[in-house]
């Protein structure tokens, strides 16, 4: 079966498999400063295989992106969540914004093309975390 965009962007709307982990463990408590984690991110993507062949096409096109560290910053301020916002939303508040992000990067025409396909530029970011 032939992946659309459209099919990807299903499934980053219906996921249900992993939930987001908000609720971090007290050893955990730095990386919550921070804000969003690439697990919570990688956690919003419905298909990792594919995902992970975007990603590294996104990878090689853009190098100084290539960290999860990096990435996850990216993707939280392209989200404009602070630490308290991203602490305080739950996974269907987090796939609206994240839905509302990636309709404004079409609008803008910030988009990237990865193998093939083209996809709004904090799409192809959470793509990439999934290496």
């Amino acid at each position: 079966m032939p992946y659309t965009r459209r099919f990807v962007l299903a499934g980053l709307g219906g996921v249900t498999g992993l939930p987001l982990m908000l609720r971090l463990s007290p050893g955990l408590a730095a990386e919550r400063s921070v804000g969003l984690s690439a697990a919570t991110l990688r956690s919003l993507i419905a298909d990792p295989l594919r995902a992970r062949i975007l990603g590294c096409s996104y990878r090689a096109q853009f190098p100084a992106e290539d960290h999860p560290g990096v990435l996850t910053g990216l993707i939280g301020s392209s989200l404009g969540l602070g630490d308290a916002g991203a602490a305080a939303l739950n996974r269907d508040a987090l796939l609206c914004v994240l839905d509302a992000r990636v309709r404004a990067e079409f609008g803008a025409g910030d988009i990237v093309r990865a193998d093939g396909w083209v996809l709004a530029r904090t799409e192809a970011r959470l793509c990439a975390l999934c290496e």
